[in-house]
């Protein structure tokens, strides 16, 4: 009974391995690289996400944010948690959108320089400021 036990281990384990290995006819999944995070500057998250150079990131309901961005540009928001988010500005209405959670959306930034300081409508505890420049 030893000895059969010991010949079989092997070819359970080959067997396993030449199964993951198998193709399912599923679908192939691409993967994009990784952001740029240069110029990026890293709010405190639960995720340890960073911005890139044009993204605020939202995750662990903390706001992550680019270090500047230039007047009239277009900021991509991903928001990673499951809780819908807005990136509202505090004063003048220079910006309001709202991000369910797990998607993304696009943020044309203010035309003027200056720094925007921002909120979400749902979470008070939520701020950020983003600087035109």
């Amino acid at each position: 009974m030893k000895l059969s036990a010991a010949l079989l281990a092997p070819v359970v384990v080959a067997a396993c391995a030449l199964t993951a290995c198998g193709d399912d006819g599923g679908s192939t999944v691409d993967y994009a690289p990784a952001p740029t995070i240069t110029d990026a500057t890293t709010m405190p998250s639960s995720e340890g996400a960073v911005a890139g150079a044009n993204e605020i990131v939202i995750s662990g309901f903390a706001y992550t944010v680019p270090a500047t961005v230039a007047p009239g540009a277009q900021v991509t928001i991903r928001n990673t948690d499951t809780a819908e988010h807005t990136v509202t500005a505090d004063t003048g209405g220079a910006f309001d959108v709202e991000i369910e959670g797990g998607e993304t959306a696009t943020l044309t930034v203010p035309p003027t320089p200056g720094t925007y300081p921002f909120h979400c409508t749902y979470h008070p505890n939520m701020h950020g400021d983003l600087t035109v420049g």
